[in-house]
């Protein structure tokens, strides 16, 4: 059996795993978008369509041909330096490792007198703290984690189903 204070530990992981895994969420979601918007401007920039644009410029243009092109070598730069694709996969990762951490804090909120809840509850807490450590490349976005912990506490108020867990508080 668990006491007051790990019972309170055993809620607040689950909402902090819960307010993460949305995190990781919307970061893989940006990432990808910059990733699309990188690779479209590149595809528009290197076309022979703004290409034959660009020739028919009168000679007092010429200085736009040179502005395009800058532009298409910045934003290939731009996609092999800043490796949004490889970031947008290591998001995806943590969403769902975090989600997977929720899910199993649920579990134990819903049973917090099962035999060996104490040490489930260190397992729990050790996960979470790899998690975190897995997650020191990526950008602390407080207004973006202020958002989900506000649709995260929101959300637990009344009774319904996140992130595929079935929610009983």
């Amino acid at each position: 059996m668990l006491s007051e204070a790990q019972i309170e530990r055993v809620w607040e992981g689950m909402l902090g795993a819960e307010i993460r895994a949305n995190y990781f969420a919307e970061l893989t979601e940006r990432y990808n978008r910059r990733q699309r918007w990188a690779t479209w401007g590149t595809l528009f920039m290197s076309s022979g369509a703004l290409a034959t644009i660009l020739i028919q410029l009168p000679s007092q243009w010429a200085w736009v041909r040179a502005v395009f092109a800058a532009i298409a070598t910045a934003l290939s730069l731009y996609s092999v330096v800043r490796q949004n694709n490889k970031l947008a996969v290591d998001a995806a990762e943590l969403h769902a490792r975090w989600n997977k951490l929720s899910c199993d804090y649920e579990k134990l909120w819903e049973d917090v007198t099962v035999d060996n809840a104490i040490n489930i509850l260190d397992d729990l807490t050790d996960r979470g703290r790899e998690l975190s450590k897995s997650a020191t490349a990526f950008p602390n976005d407080k207004r973006a984690m202020l958002k989900w912990e506000e649709h995260v506490l929101a959300h637990r108020l009344q009774p319904q189903t996140m992130n595929g867990c079935t929610t009983t508080s």
